[in-house]
């Protein structure tokens, strides 16, 4: 009986958190200005939708696509982006980034900021991660 319940108790809270590795944070300098790109790499042990990105110093920041169509660079904003388990999510320079939107501070003045990433898990749990970028 004994060894049930530790086994029932592994079984439960192994379930409870994702674990979510970040790689290359990095966020372009904007040197004054109000927009700017990040990239970063993201692996989860489960497959996640990134909710929201929030930050002290951004009150918009989304996921974009870039796709060349006839010469013309297009971004597209991202809705509910996905991160599929054990599928590294790549956002970098030239594809899929981040867009940073009215910025409300010089950046390169700082060498790191931090951004707060809330993601939903498939049975609606939420997961917040703070992931510090280097500003480059």
């Amino acid at each position: 009986m004994h060894k049930f319940l530790l086994i029932l108790l592994f079984i439960i809270t192994s379930n409870v958190y994702a674990e979510v590795k970040f790689n290359n944070a990095v966020i372009k300098n904007n040197f004054g200005k109000k927009v700017t790109a990040g990239f970063i790499e993201i692996l989860s042990d489960e497959d996640l939708t990134i909710k929201k990105i929030k930050s002290e110093f951004s009150p918009k920041i989304e996921i974009h696509s870039m796709e060349m169509e006839n010469d013309v660079m297009k971004m597209r904003r991202i809705d509910s982006p996905k991160i599929l388990k054990n599928k590294p999510f790549i956002l970098k320079k030239g594809g899929n980034h981040l867009m940073i939107y009215d910025i409300g501070e010089n950046l390169d003045e700082q060498k790191k900021v931090k951004l707060n990433f809330v993601f939903l898990k498939n049975n609606g749990e939420e997961l917040s991660s703070d992931v510090e970028f280097l500003v480059q």
